[in-house]
């Protein structure tokens, strides 16, 4: 065991230090055709920057620091160029949706709401994935952490596998926590509010075309990808995990968890009802010409205000400070970019590339399978979707798919467990299920949702044509 860590620990050092190699070389060698000085700078500093994120040997927002300060330095930007980023619209939303979400949470609201959707469903197998479908679809919108969303499902799945007897690493348990997993996290890509990799594609799409997809323009053109994947996930989990026989739930353990949580109180009606004028505020934003991020910030201010989360405590331990640091620097990648020459650099590499897929369908396949592809070596969601889109964003025109589109098959393509250490939120998640699963009786289900995301996405290709995207 002690061997693997340092074999582990010496990977990690190796592709560090690779990083860093990268970096002194396009800082001293002669730009590339069509490419400045400055350029080759910049894409020094993020190749390192990627190096360090997929060897994780820091923790993300650190080597995003560190990113921002050799755009200041090395590559000649001012510090307020180089931290533009931090006024992002995206950056304010996610991070004050969390505070909204966690005074939610700590009401039992979602916990009440999961619960009653469960005692609608039938007792069995069948009817308890549903009703955990049903849930995560409800809740996507709702919650923007990601793995805050998916220990919630999970947590409610281990309590109905052990009250339905499920045994250790059985195949009732495993279906019943995957049946949490694709209903609470993948199924997050159609909701603008569903989780951080959403908001974080919202912040490096073009402004001409943020402006164009509000929330719920966004959900209609992520609906048939929707139902297409979860369909074809629900459909496997009964051929894949199903064999678990008669074994039925009892009525009086969702009764008994309903009543845990007693009756609704002030607090958790109050909550509830600022958590609903949100969603509305979010969904007709272009009605009320409200933006987005200004109804998060009221709402964490209410929050606070309120006394749904306490100001002198919760502010450290709610806000999630990493984040806000990290994201400050990734949603700037674009700014950069452009301003540094380095678009239009990798847009004379990349469309001789593109230009041999002969049609637009072929192009959005070979975008998701190369995400599935990436995301063996990078082990952020986030910084996946920042860098795939920097790549994109510069080619989107030229192949004629809108960069929402591309976008969107990022996040829906992205989301692999073959193996532990590639998701950050799946793993926690199955942590949750309190050391009865283990990772390998969830293998078979990542092919599951590889062949029915890319399917999904081959499906939804005519109704983005009919919207407009292609």
């Amino acid at each position: 065991m002690e061997g693997n860590k340092a074999e582990n620990k010496t990977k990690k050092y190796i592709v560090a230090g690779a990083g860093i190699v990268l970096l002194i070389a396009f800082s001293l060698m002669p730009p590339f055709g069509g490419m400045s000085m400055q350029a080759m700078r910049v894409l020094g500093t993020v190749l390192c920057a990627i190096c360090f994120w997929a060897s994780d040997i820091w923790a993300d927002w650190i080597t995003s620091l560190g990113l921002m300060v050799l755009w200041a330095t090395l590559c000649g930007f001012s510090f307020p160029e180089a931290s533009k980023g931090y006024t992002s619209e995206s950056m304010w939303l996610v991070v004050c949706a969390f505070c909204l979400a966690e005074a939610v949470d700590r009401t039992g609201f979602f916990r009440r709401v999961a619960w009653g959707i469960i005692r609608m469903f039938k007792p069995t197998f069948a009817g308890l994935t549903l009703s955990l479908f049903t849930i995560g679809i409800l809740f996507g919108p709702l919650i923007p952490s990601a793995t805050a969303k998916a220990v919630l499902g999970a947590s409610v799945a281990c309590s109905l596998a052990d009250a339905m007897g499920y045994e250790n690493d059985s195949d009732g348990r495993a279906g019943l926590f995957l049946a949490s997993f694709f209903g609470f996290s993948i199924a997050t890509p159609p909701f603008l509010s569903g989780s951080v990799f959403t908001y974080t594609l919202n912040g490096v799409l073009p402004e001409a075309v943020r402006s164009e997809i509000g929330w719920m323009k966004w959900f209609v053109s992520g609906l048939p990808w929707l139902i297409v994947c979860l369909g074809i996930a629900y459909a496997g989990l009964q051929l894949l995990y199903g064999r678990s026989g008669t074994k039925t739930l009892s009525p009086d353990h969702v009764q008994g968890e309903i009543e845990k949580l007693g009756k609704m109180d002030r607090r958790e009606k109050a909550a509830a009802a600022l958590l609903g004028i949100c969603v509305v505020l979010w969904i007709f934003e272009r009605q009320t010409g409200i933006g987005s991020a200004a109804v998060a910030v009221a709402a964490m201010a209410i929050c606070f205000a309120s006394g749904l989360l306490d100001p002198k405590k919760d502010l450290r331990a709610v806000v999630p400070w990493g984040l806000f640091l990290y994201l400050g620097v990734v949603l700037n990648l674009g700014n950069i970019f452009a301003q540094s020459g380095v678009n239009e650099w990798l847009k004379s590499v990349m469309v001789p590339l593109f230009d041999l897929f002969h049609s637009k369908a072929a192009v959005i396949m070979m975008v998701g399978v190369v995400t599935i592809l990436i995301r063996f070596l990078i082990v952020s969601h986030t910084a996946c979707i920042v860098i795939e889109m920097a790549v994109l964003l510069p080619v989107a025109e030229h192949v004629g798919v809108n960069p929402f589109i591309l976008g969107f098959v990022v996040l829906a393509t992205q989301q692999i467990w073959f193996t532990k250490y590639q998701n950050v939120v799946f793993e926690p998640a199955r942590i949750c299920m309190r050391g009865t699963l283990a990772h390998s009786k969830t293998v078979k289900a990542c092919f599951l949702y590889v062949g029915a995301t890319l399917i999904a996405c081959l499906i939804s290709i005519p109704y983005w044509k009919f919207l407009g995207y292609l």
